[in-house]
């Protein structure tokens, strides 16, 4: 994920949290060498950072192949601690019992660690994820190892993509998505089984025009015999298709805003810009355009 952008404030803001859950990770949930040999694992532990963009979200990801998290040591920790009764915590399901690693003091741990102290702070964790409108979700294995995903909307974020026209307006594709560009070469084109292709070094590509899809006017100035144009080759979901445009503007990073309130929640759409021109773009969500237009892919 080292091509995932973020604002610096929102970069600042996470610093601590993502300090103190790689500490808790490295303390809490690899065993030592000896533990790991005895369980059959390399000697060596894991911790796996990755961020992604998914829609008009980031996710950032905290991942070792430790022991894992014991749901039911979580909740005979609760009703020790007063956190709640034994009738309540028994009917808490095991992701529910993840959870409470982030009430105020909760440790599973006993012994002091120069790497993450006595286990305090998971609760400021999620208090400071909150305050920048995230969340936070834990997902654990016993023996297997745990994972902790961040989801943090993009309002704040920093996105490099490829501005295209479609008609006269500009659109932002994420540039991490695009594999390649080429003008676009009818004769390379066929249709099969109804699907509009076109040939890239011998491999058949998926072929749609974007301005079908979303001009006002149900692209007009684009249709199937339109010969002029570019082709944005994308990659999505490990499956490449080629997207036709009007014209390439070329690369930017931009700010994502959000979408409005009668635009929020649209398909297809991961937010808006302004261009280095003050002209307002939308920045495309290719999955969310693909599932809405395209359903086969």
């Amino acid at each position: 994920g080292e091509d995932t952008d973020l604002d610096k404030n929102l970069v600042e803001a996470l610093a601590d949290p993502m300090v103190h859950l790689v500490r808790n990770a490295v303390d809490h949930g690899i065993e030592t060498p000896e533990e790991r040999e005895r369980a059959g694992k390399p000697r060596r532990g894991k911790v796996v950072l990755s961020a992604a963009q998914e829609g008009d979200h980031i996710l950032l990801c905290i991942e070792d192949d430790g022991k894992g998290m014991d749901a039911e040591v979580l909740r005979r920790k609760a009703v020790e601690k007063g956190i709640m009764d034994e009738e309540s915590a028994a009917r808490l399901d095991d992701r529910e019992a993840y959870n409470l690693i982030f009430h105020a003091g909760f440790s599973t741990k006993e012994e002091i660690s120069d790497v993450s102290g006595r286990g305090v702070g998971m609760d400021v964790v999620k208090t400071k994820i909150a305050q920048i409108n995230g969340s936070v979700e834990i997902d654990s294995e016993k023996g297997k190892g745990s994972k902790i995903t961040i989801k943090l909307p993009l309002t704040l974020a920093i996105l490099p993509t490829l501005m295209v026209v479609l008609g006269n307006q500009p659109f932002a594709l994420p540039l991490g998505s695009v594999v390649e560009i080429f003008n676009l070469d009818l004769s390379r084109t066929h249709t099969v089984d109804g699907q509009m292709t076109i040939q890239v070094r011998g491999r058949a590509l998926p072929l749609f025009y974007l301005g079908q899809w979303l001009l006002q006017n149900g692209g007009a100035m684009q249709s199937d015999g339109e010969s002029s144009g570019h082709v944005v080759v994308v990659n999505v979901g490990g499956v490449q298709v080629g997207l036709v445009v009007d014209f390439l503007i070329g690369q930017e990073e931009v700010v994502i805003k959000p979408l409005g309130a009668l635009l929020q929640g649209l398909d297809g759409m991961a937010g808006a810009t302004i261009t280095s021109d003050g002209k307002i773009a939308l920045i495309l969500d290719v999955p969310g355009l693909m599932r809405k237009y395209a359903r086969r892919y």
